[in-house]
């Protein structure tokens, strides 16, 4: 058996774009070279992996199994070709990572800043940084590194992760919400919750901080792994959150909301850089982390 990388890069093309011309033309492959090499793939393995249907292509069972090996072995072929390019003084090279919000608002635009001057023709990818979405995104190798709130202990022993800053949460609402002047958790038992749906992220600490008291914890959750919608809602709703303080120190982030007097501690929030343990970093990537940690000493 000998899988080679056009076979891997065409069959995962394919399984994303979900037809085989859509996958031609995203790798500017004709149709009949794709097709080529996708049968070789499945003539190499012994197994089907690809159903033509009238509406496009279905993964076999076979198909969705190689699929999560296949895009780590792509992604750490990408990232020996960067290191390689480094390594000759390319100059260029790639990074992907996710950004929480907090982050993003806070240090990255510094960051940023001083990759580009050392790097500035490297290919750069950001997404939202909530675990919920970004950790399986890691985990494949699609990203090169995370910066997400996260509970350490919570994180599998396949991540490693360093602590960028760590800061305080704070309960919010809209500004006239009917329950802003409560001081205590328990008054917002029943109250409607915006919460990352991830066991990683801050917000499962703050469901575990109600059960520690004997609380009822809170049944009416809104699982939502976005910023903006979380943001909508929170000023359009009834629904309350807990966030980074710092991230509500940002004008048109803390506008329209209340800050909640709760007297209860809160969980303190840790902004961290998560990676893969077995996946060595591009110098890419290891620039930008870099400069992600200096823009936080500087906070």
């Amino acid at each position: 058996m000998s899988m080679k990388y056009h076979q891997l890069r065409a069959f995962l093309t394919t399984a994303e774009q979900g037809s085989i011309r859509a996958a031609a033309r995203s790798l500017h492959l004709s149709q009949a070279a794709l097709t080529k090499a996708i049968k070789e793939l499945e003539q190499d393995l012994g197994v089907p992996l690809v159903l033509r249907t009238a509406r496009g292509v279905q993964l076999t069972a076979f198909g969705q199994q190689l699929r999560v090996r296949a895009h780590l072995i792509v992604s750490e072929m990408r990232r020996a070709e960067d290191d390689i390019a480094q390594m000759k003084g390319a100059g260029a090279g790639s990074v992907s990572a996710a950004v929480t919000p907090t982050a993003a608002l806070s240090i990255l635009p510094q960051a940023y800043r001083a990759f580009r001057k050392q790097m500035p023709d490297a290919r750069v990818s950001f997404i939202e940084g909530f675990p919920g979405v970004a950790m399986p995104r890691l985990r494949d190798g699609s990203l090169d590194f995370v910066v997400a709130v996260v509970v350490p202990e919570h994180l599998a022993p396949e991540f490693d992760h360093i602590e960028l800053y760590e800061s305080r949460s704070a309960i919010v609402g809209r500004a006239d919400h009917p329950l802003r002047h409560c001081t205590s958790l328990a008054e917002l038992s029943d109250a409607e919750w915006l919460l990352n749906p991830s066991p990683e992220s801050s917000t499962q600490a703050l469901l575990d901080s109600y059960a520690e008291r004997g609380l009822m914890v809170p049944k009416r959750v809104i699982e939502c792994p976005s910023f903006i919608i979380a943001h909508g809602l929170l000023r359009g709703s009834d629904a309350l959150a807990a966030m980074p303080a710092a991230l509500l120190e940002h004008p048109w982030v803390g506008e329209g909301l209340a800050i909640f007097p709760i007297v209860d501690p809160l969980p303190a929030v840790s902004v961290r850089i998560v990676t893969r343990r077995d996946s060595p970093l591009t110098p890419a990537a290891t620039l930008m982390l870099e400069c992600l940690r200096h823009a936080a000493r500087g906070q």
